[in-house]
C-alpha cells in the first residue's frame, strides 16, 4: 500500500472523522470543525464564505452539509481566506468605536 503524503493524507484525516458526523450539522458543531469560534460563523456567513442548508430566516437555526465543511477545514487556502475575513471584521469594528463620532451641531 502505497504512503499518503502532504495533503491527501489530510484529507483521508478528514474523511475518516466525516464518517462520524451526520449529513447536517448546526453551527456549534461547523465552528469545532472548522476551528473558528461560533460567533464567527455568522461573520462568515456574512461575507459568503459559508452557506447554510436551504433559505432559513435570519432567527432559524442555521444548519451545514458536513460534507462541505469537512472540505473547507482540508483546504487551507479556503482556511487562510476565512481567517483573514476574520481579522478584517474585528479590526473595522475596532475601527469604528475607536473613531470618534461627529459632533452635531
Amino acid at each position: 500500500m502505497e504512503r499518503q503524503t502532504g495533503r491527501s493524507a489530510a484529507v483521508a484525516q478528514f474523511g475518516r472523522a466525516a464518517m462520524n458526523l451526520p449529513a447536517r450539522i448546526d453551527v456549534a458543531a461547523t465552528a469545532k470543525l472548522l476551528g473558528f469560534a461560533e460567533n464567527d460563523i455568522q461573520i462568515l456567513m456574512a461575507v459568503g464564505k459559508l452557506t447554510p442548508l436551504s433559505d432559513p430566516a435570519p432567527n432559524a437555526p442555521k444548519w451545514f452539509a458536513a460534507v462541505e465543511m469537512v472540505r473547507h477545514a482540508a483546504d487551507q487556502d479556503w482556511l487562510h481566506k476565512a481567517t483573514k475575513e476574520i481579522a478584517k471584521y474585528w479590526r473595522n469594528k475596532r475601527e469604528r468605536r475607536q473613531s470618534p463620532a461627529p459632533m452635531a451641531n
